[in-house]
């Protein structure tokens, strides 16, 4: 596959049953806040989504660029039939192959690509732009990774490794496409699907994060806190200190 043989989708037209990628990550921050944006179409700013939105600025814009020996892609919308997934990627880097790569990375990239090409050309390399650092959770990983799968699937390619921009930092996280991260990311987009299917909005559950969501106000998950106790009191200090414990570690 050369640079001139990647097909560019322009338009989100590819069928009515897919579910949109970015769910994958609402999802695994909350199944709740997924169920509000995807099933009640809920959806209010709070200073954390314009701040995601102002860092996407530029990608968001389709456009397709060669710097020396690779060629950039911007706001490439991404479909997967066999999954039933649709989004649209940031930023895809389409590069030289390396020389070697982990055989076990390479045969999990090989195995999801349809009609793989013995010796590719160029190897897609997609890049998802957030906003802060890295988060304790695995949704920013599982969002990558489902579009990696839609690359393979659509150009018959391996698509080894992507990488997470932190636009405070100014800095990249590569991440493997392994095969633990696809089979977590299939699961995910399983679990989704169902929640999808079901047309039901799970109940709140307060949790710290809870705080910075743009739909606390609208979910209220306080209010559906269990009546106070001593035994609870305690168990919630718990959990806040071993939610401490892992932000500080993060």
């Amino acid at each position: 596959m050369a640079f001139n043989d990647v097909a560019v989708p322009t338009s989100q037209n590819f069928g009515d049953d897919l579910l949109p990628i970015r769910y994958l990550n609402d999802f695994l921050f909350c199944e709740r806040r997924a169920a509000l944006h995807l099933l009640e179409r809920i959806w209010r700013d709070n200073q954390f989504t314009l701040e995601g939105s102002f860092a996407h600025r530029r990608v968001d814009i389709e456009a397709n660029h060669k710097r020396g020996n690779k060629r950039n892609l911007t706001g490439l919308w991404v479909v997967s039939h066999r999954l039933g997934l649709i989004g649209r990627c940031d930023l895809v880097e389409f590069l030289p192959p390396p020389g070697e790569l982990d055989p076990k990375v390479a045969s999990a990239a090989s195995s999801s690509a349809s009609s793989p090409a013995a010796k590719p050309a160029v190897i897609p390399f997609p890049v998802d732009f957030k906003r802060g650092r890295k988060r304790r959770w695995d949704n920013d990983e599982v969002q990558l990774c489902a579009q990696a799968l839609c690359l393979e699937e659509m150009l018959g390619v391996p698509v080894p490794e992507g990488a997470i921009f932190h636009v405070k930092s100014q800095r990249r996280q590569v991440v493997v496409f392994d095969a633990d991260l696809r089979a977590i990311t299939v699961e995910t987009v399983d679990r989704l699907r169902q929640l999808f299917e079901s047309r039901a909005t799970p109940s709140a559950k307060f949790h710290r994060k809870c705080l910075g969501c743009s739909l606390n106000e609208w979910c209220l998950p306080k209010s559906q806190r269990p009546r106070a106790t001593p035994l609870r009191y305690l168990e919630n200090i718990i959990q806040d200190h071993l939610s401490e414990t892992e932000d500080s570690e993060s």
